[in-house]
């Protein structure tokens, strides 16, 4: 169902009209929340994810462009936001398994204290990395992060990310 005023709700909204955004969260909050509960069944996550969208459509207000309608690029937005919060739950549930399996096969004492030699000294190694290799470094081994999403973190070329990768595990190895 496409709001009557829909365009002029739009228009207002990218000049700035908090009513105009009052009337846009009040005419599709509800349906997006139980779009997203139907399929999360998370109250906390739900909310979550639809103040996002609505504060991202804020945030974007003065250069959007919705080619279709208002209410299917909020449910456009609402998709994506879901598809995120699978992925992270994805990634926790193979973190959980890795636990677990950790755990089950436990190693001897001994195999544990060389490791605990080995990450005091890989440790040591990057904490004397230069400020941006140690930067990088910990972006991509530790939050996990690819290549071109740290080079657009960090304002560099994705090339140069993958340099000071390259140079970074090539210290640690040696």
């Amino acid at each position: 169902m496409k709001l009557v005023n829909e365009e002029s709700l739009l228009v207002a909204l990218k000049a700035g009209s908090a009513s105009a955004f009052d009337q846009i969260y009040a005419a599709y909050s509800k349906m997006l929340y139980i779009y997203l509960y139907n399929r999360l069944d998370d109250e906390t996550v739900c909310s979550d994810i639809l103040q996002d969208v609505f504060v991202s459509l804020w945030e974007k207000r003065e250069t959007l462009e919705i080619d279709t309608s208002l209410k299917s690029y909020l449910y456009q937005s609402v998709k994506y936001k879901l598809i995120d919060q699978y992925r992270k739950n994805d990634k926790y549930q193979k973190y959980l398994n890795e636990l677990a399996y950790d755990k089950q096969f436990s190693l001897p004492a001994e195999t544990k204290l060389d490791d605990k030699k080995r990450l005091g000294v890989a440790m040591q190694k990057i904490e004397a990395f230069p400020c941006r290799m140690k930067e990088i470094f910990m972006l991509s081994r530790f939050e996990h992060l690819s290549v071109n999403h740290i080079a657009e973190r960090l304002s560099i070329s994705p090339q140069t990310v993958k340099n000071q990768l390259t140079k970074a595990l090539h210290i640690l190895r040696s």
